[in-house]
């Protein structure tokens, strides 16, 4: 498995991307570990997990592919309880219900004039 981890080189005040090699086991299992909770507290929802360099990004899919929550993975305690938090929040920002997906209750939300989930994103 290929992930995307990249280095920053300078260049006069620009800077360049650039692909690094590296894998680290860790942050694959941080991520693994991060879904697996948020898929039990909140079954349903679609969770996309991505871990680099202790920095952990999370989103819901069926929400939005462009509003989610970042975590310090140093943050997250033995229990999840800042990832359940999180992840609640992100539900309720949208009008749903923390818990399992309810079909009835998605199919309420309106979209915005960009042809997105309209939630509270203030």
């Amino acid at each position: 498995m290929v992930t995307g981890f990249f280095t920053r080189k300078r260049k006069g005040t620009s800077m360049e991307l650039e692909r690094s090699e590296t894998f680290v086991g860790s942050d694959y299992t941080t991520a693994k570990n991060v879904a697996e909770h948020l898929e039990k507290k909140y079954p349903g929802w679609l969770w996309a997990v991505n871990t680099m360099d202790g920095v952990v990004t999370v989103k819901s899919m069926l929400l939005s592919g462009n509003w989610g929550f970042v975590l310090h993975e140093d943050k997250i305690d033995n229990d999840y309880r800042a990832v359940t938090l999180a992840g609640g929040e992100i539900l309720e920002r949208y009008k749903q219900h923390r818990g399992k997906f309810n079909t009835d209750r998605y199919a309420e939300l309106n979209m915005d004039s960009k042809g997105q989930l309209d939630g509270d994103r203030s």
